[in-house]
């Protein structure tokens, strides 16, 4: 029985797929074209909270500021990216990234891998915060908020880095595709050293619906192998684990 569910399920989503109706007027675009939104938590002294247009905590989409607390977020695939920023003394910005998280590449294009490059990784043979990585490894979900038929990712790092592990892993288990289940999503105020900053957290929130699925489905087909050119909103939360103020602009790459 649950192997005729399945293969229906599967039958259905090709369905949606060959059917679906691309939107007209936009023959001519490139994957670089596009921005893709983030969700982000909004901290103190984000540029959100100082403009009035959300508060401490919220979980917001970075291009339309809605508000996404307890939110069901579906995750159609994963990937993986390192980000070394400049300081903010010097401009802020990306210094490297490596969009597949193996090969990085300056603004200068030279390119090392990461593996040899190590910068992501802490330096055993150095103390304090000079043996704290240079260089941020991010676990990205793309994916959409349910009822909210809009392509965004949710990163995870720093600090947060457990939590992507853990929505990975709750998807693994689930033996389905990724698109397959929602998570919920929810605020979490963390303390260290005097300091306070809010992450986002993740709680398995049931199966998703057939329409759902079929959505999740054309995204995976039309971005999945994409993914590496497509333009993404993306934030330095270097700072978080240290300071309560991590007020660093947003960066497209």
């Amino acid at each position: 029985m649950e192997d005729t569910k399945n293969t229906q399920l599967a039958e259905a989503q090709e369905t949606a797929l060959a059917t679906n109706n691309t939107p007209l007027g936009f023959e001519d675009e490139e994957a670089s074209d596009m921005v893709i939104p983030r969700i982000k938590i909004v901290q103190t002294l984000s540029p959100e909270r100082k403009s009035g247009e959300a508060e401490e905590g919220d979980i917001i989409n970075s291009l339309t500021k809605d508000k996404y607390n307890d939110k069901v977020f579906i995750p159609v695939f994963k990937f993986n990216n390192n980000v070394e920023w400049k300081d903010r003394a010097d401009g802020g910005g990306i210094k490297c990234i490596a969009r597949d998280g193996k090969i990085g590449e300056e603004t200068d294009g030279t390119k090392k891998a990461c593996a040899q490059c190590r910068r992501c990784e802490f330096d055993n043979t150095k103390q304090g915060r000079d043996a704290v990585p240079k260089c941020t490894k991010y676990i990205n979900f793309f994916g959409f908020i349910s009822g909210e038929p809009m392509p965004i990712i949710l990163s995870f790092a720093k600090t947060n880095f457990a939590e992507g592990k853990k929505l990975y892993s709750l998807a693994k288990v689930t033996m389905q595709n990724m698109w397959n289940h929602g998570y919920t999503l929810s605020n979490k105020l963390m303390a260290k050293n005097g300091n306070e900053w809010h992450i986002i957290t993740v709680q398995p929130a049931g199966p998703s619906t057939e329409e759902e699925r079929a959505f999740a489905a054309a995204l995976y087909k039309q971005y999945r192998e994409t993914i590496q050119q497509v333009q993404m909103d993306m934030e330095d939360t270097s700072v978080t684990e240290a300071t309560s103020t991590p007020n660093v602009e947003a960066t497209e790459f």
